[in-house]
């Protein structure tokens, strides 16, 4: 089930791998940068393997108390959608755009 965000619908980086199902093979996580966070995920499938990056951002709340995890699971989400699942235009998952959001909302203007 996809999230509609800006308009546009985006699949949450669980159902991308759902729907890698019986093609998913593996994945390998490395940390690139530690300050920021850089989080880069390698995913086997039997289309072959592909590669996510992202980052954490250490101004918002979740990202600064797990940060690891929420670069993981974006660059996860982003190896998966380079992959050909969930993706409806934009490789970004939900996940993401849900950061992206949060970051906008953040926005004060003067």
């Amino acid at each position: 089930m996809s999230i509609k965000i800006h308009g546009k619908d985006y699949v949450q980086v669980f159902e991308r791998e759902i729907m890698a199902g019986d093609n998913f093979v593996g994945s390998k996580t490395e940390v690139l940068l530690h300050s920021p966070v850089v989080i880069k995920v390698t995913v086997t499938t039997k289309k072959g393997i592909f590669e996510g990056i992202s980052s954490a951002n250490p101004t918002k709340a979740i990202e600064k108390q797990t940060p690891y995890e929420v670069a993981e699971t974006s660059a996860l989400g982003r190896a998966l959608g380079f992959a050909g699942y969930g993706i409806s235009g934009s490789i970004a998952s939900a996940d993401e755009m849900k950061k992206v959001k949060v970051a906008e909302d953040d926005v004060v203007e003067d």
